[in-house]
């Protein structure tokens, strides 16, 4: 047994990390050389201004009275730049956000096995290219941008401790930085090396606002502290213009762009694929962008022109990539050389030749990666195991590089950026490719692994735990032991495995691949050694006429189960499981003698099939729904432990009452409960009298969720009072992250809980009252070493309803982790 856990966790530690290893990948590529326009850039210097959190639609809008919560950028748009709106990708956080815009990359997904936030960066940016780059803002985001690079990024930001999401002022942040921006040009005024530093070429600012994200958080994007905090970062930029366009005495080699890193959903999140996360902002102006251009119209047909009354000047979306090579191109730095941005050419006021040999040369780096990706891949695998992207062959290439120099030389300035385009589009097709190059024979011998494991697990339970194994080898045609075929399947699966080693050797695949693919040949060949047993299980279930039952239960819960993978997806069908446990206890033997029972279960269950059909999380929050969760189940709580089976206050048990510090720790878990509740009700009146949140509801929330933890370990052995302990353990911090609904789901499924216990109970003929029984460690009673546990069709049931279970728990997970 000990062996077989081994194994378990082995195997399941390399099925956990190959999910990991397989599809989060790092598409970082080393070894390319940076590539540059060849012309003069038409800015010095950028200023990059990013609002964390800020939504498209909220800056964009006009209200009913005509009015907008940013006029000087609105008139930037109307009157002097271009505009539209950035595409970002999920998860839309501020990591990936920021990582996107400056590094032209979305986020390396494999650092999400190494911390997102600390570790060093690892590719290339616009900072790193810049001569010397100044940023003020968070301190969860400059650091990343300054780590492990050359000395040329200095940065400017407040403590972790000043980022107070229940702040009574959010956009004090924001003012921070506009303040820091203006000592900065009153100390180069005076400061000689500075100022130098700041009148060469090349340079980037950068401004990060992080208010708008925590009034996002705190009162919601519809909120008029959101509205509030938006006209406050408007008022700072234009006042930032001024100041800047001033110190360089108006020269207009300043270029401008105004985006964010992410939006915000309704009700103040971030994270997923929503249109209010992904859309988000983006305004550029100064030194080499384009004007205003009248002939816009809305060439998008999803009505936003028109609903922000601004069909009159044309619009251009981007993706969130493409502005790190707008950058390069406005200040005449390398392109990142990791960035997979395309110049965004209609937003550049140059003259033609410039917009092409730009986006020509946008085209050779992102080529450039491609061509890498390729020679790493090439060098790594064998030739039959290699198969080439087809659409942009070495002779494909030349192809369009020919065509580019002939148009070049005729001055087909726009063919040329035609050329570019289908030339990068063809090699991000291509780098894609590449990268999933092996992700389809690891998946499929993941899938073997996974059959394999299923197969020799099953294959344990017919030999280990049911009687049917034994009995169909007795009465069954017994395959005499061969051990000789023995010997053949053994040495049959070794050779594979020694042969599959040598392929991987030869290619230089990484140590985690020969884990990939000889797991499959290991398992496989564990279940080949029994196959005496599973043969002769088949025969006897033939010959009792028991195959097609065997079938018909193997397909029904086949069928359940796929209920629970689909509730993954869409959260309603858990609604339709529920109501077919609902009525399970009338077509058993429990109809008759418990029916109020059986009531019970049923009421509940349907109570509880309401839940997954509501939203996630609400608009607004409903913290009365919270403390009437939580004084219920101090009531519940409360009438359990009077109940005379508990034994804590009134005892009909067999055996004596509960010990005295029993009672007292259930008493003390009922103290914690109220304070809970009550710490709800106090932090949610103070935030919304906007006085932030209390530093002594922060030492109540934290002490609850420590203390919480740790009492259940000190609880009764008997089932009914350490269900009780356990469940108001869990209760009492969990009611404190909850904002609505999701209390009262957690004390309903409590009691099904309850309830289902009883009726297994019930279900299991067991004399012994429930009350009775208590938990005993096998080491304790020499007994249960002598039990044969032998399986039945009752213990899938209680299986599958464990699964329901896990998947409703997720459910109240999921309701958290949304808030």
């Amino acid at each position: 047994m000990i062996v077989f856990g081994v194994l378990s966790i082995a195997i399941h530690t390399i099925f956990l990390y190959s999910v990991f290893d397989i599809y989060f990948k790092s598409p970082i590529i080393h070894g390319m050389t940076p590539y540059s326009t060849p012309l003069p850039a038409p800015a010095k210097r950028l200023v990059l201004f990013v609002a964390d959190g800020m939504r498209a639609d909220k800056f964009f809008e006009i209200s009913e009275a005509g009015e907008t919560n940013s006029p000087f950028l609105r008139d930037i748009i109307t009157n002097v730049g271009a505009w539209g709106v950035s595409h970002t990708r999920v998860p839309t956080e501020s990591r990936p956000g920021h990582v996107a815009l400056i590094g032209g990359i979305y986020e390396d997904v494999s650092a999400v096995t190494k911390g997102w936030k600390e570790n060093p960066v690892e590719f290339d940016s616009v900072f790193n290219e810049s001569r010397y780059t100044w940023a003020w803002g968070s301190p969860d985001i400059l650091p990343m941008f300054s780590k492990g690079i050359r000395e040329n990024v200095f940065i400017d930001t407040y403590t972790s401790a000043e980022e107070d999401f229940a702040a009574a002022s959010p956009y004090s942040l924001d003012e921070w930085v506009f303040q820091k921006l203006e000592k900065f040009f009153d100390e180069a005024r005076v400061n000689a090396t500075l100022k130098n530093m700041l009148f060469q070429d090349k340079n980037i600012l950068f401004l990060h606002l992080l208010g708008m994200d925590i009034s996002g958080h705190s009162y919601k994007p519809g909120s008029q502290e959101y509205i509030k905090n938006t006209q406050v970062v408007d008022a700072g930029i234009q006042k930032c213009v001024h100041l800047i366009d001033s110190f360089f005495e108006n020269d207009g080699k300043t270029a401008f762009i105004f985006t964010s890193d992410h939006g915000m959903t309704d009700w103040g999140s971030h994270g997923s694929g929503d249109m209010h996360e992904t859309y988000t902002p983006f305004v550029a102006w100064g030194a080499g962008i384009r004007g205003p251009l009248g002939e816009g119209k809305d060439f998008y047909h999803d009505g936003l022109s028109d609903e922000w009354k601004l069909t009159q000047v044309k619009r251009v979306d981007i993706n969130q990539v493409d502005v790190a090579p707008l950058i390069s191109t406005l200040i005449g730095i390398p392109f990142p050389v990791n960035s997979l941005g395309i110049l965004p050419v209609e937003y550049l006021g140059t003259e033609w030749p410039h917009k092409a040999l730009s986006l020509l040369t946008n085209a050779r780096q992102i080529l450039a990666n491609y061509q890498r990706q390729m020679l790493q891949k090439k060098e790594n695998t064998l030739p039959i195991f290699f198969w080439r992207f087809k659409e942009l062959s070495s002779s494909r290439q030349a192809e369009l590089m020919a065509m580019i120099d002939t148009l070049l030389k005729q001055n087909r300035y726009k063919d040329v950026i035609q050329v570019g385009l289908k030339i990068i589009e063809l090699a991000l097709k291509g780098l894609v490719y590449y990268q999933k190059h092996d992700r389809i024979i690891l998946s499929l011998s993941i899938f073997l692994a996974f059959l394999g494991w299923i197969s020799y697990v099953f294959v344990l339970i017919l030999k280990d735990y049911t009687s049917f194994g034994q009995k169909s080898l007795e009465s069954s045609v017994i395959i005499p032991e061969d051990n000789f075929s023995r010997i053949k399947c053994i040495i049959s699966f070794v050779f594979i495995g020694s042969f599959i080693s040598l392929l991987l050797y030869v290619q230089n695949a990484p140590v985690m691949y020969y884990a990939y693919f000889l797991l499959p040949v290991l398992l496989w060949m564990l279940v080949c050694l029994q196959w005496e047993l599973i043969y002769s299980s088949k025969l006897h279930l033939e010959r009792k006429n028991n195959f097609y039952k065997f079938i018909g239960l193997s397909l029904l819960s086949f069928i359940a189960m796929e209920f629970l993978v689909i509730s993954f997806f869409k959260r309603e069908v858990l609604s339709v499981v529920l109501w077919g446990i609902a009525v399970w206890p009338f077509f058993s033997s429990l109809t008759n003698a418990h029916k109020r029972l059986c009531l019970s279960w049923c009421v509940t269950s349907i109570i509880l099939s309401g839940f997954p059909m509501m939203a996630v999380v609400g608009k607004d929050t409903n913290y009365n729904t919270v403390i009437l969760a939580g004084w219920l189940f101090i009531f519940a709580v409360g009438f359990c432990a009077r109940r005379p089976e508990t034994g804590l206050i009134f005892n009909s048990r067999t055996v004596r009452r509960e010990p005295y510090h029993i009672a007292v720790i259930t008493a003390v878990q009922v103290v914690l409960l109220c304070v809970s509740t009550y710490t709800i009700q106090s932090t949610s009146r103070s935030i919304a009298n906007k006085d932030g949140l209390p530093f002594l509801n922060q030492i109540v929330a934290w002490f609850i969720l420590g203390i919480s933890l740790v009492l259940p370990m000190f609880g009764s052995q008997s089932i009914l009072t350490r269900l009780l302990n356990v469940m108001t353990s869990l209760f009492a911090p969990y009611i404190l992250l909850s904002i609505s609904h999701e209390g009262m789901f957690c004390l309903l499924l409590c009691i099904e809980m309850i309830l289902w216990l009883m009726l297994e109970h019930h279900l299991s003929y067991n004399y012994s009252k429930l009350q009775d029984i208590h938990f005993v460690p096998i080491s304790a009673d020499p007994m249960m070493k002598k039990i044969n546990m032998e399986i039945s069709l009752g213990d899938f049931r209680r299986a599958y309803f464990f699964d329901l279970t896990q998947e409703n728990q997720s459910c109240m997970q999921w309701w958290i982790l949304t808030t």
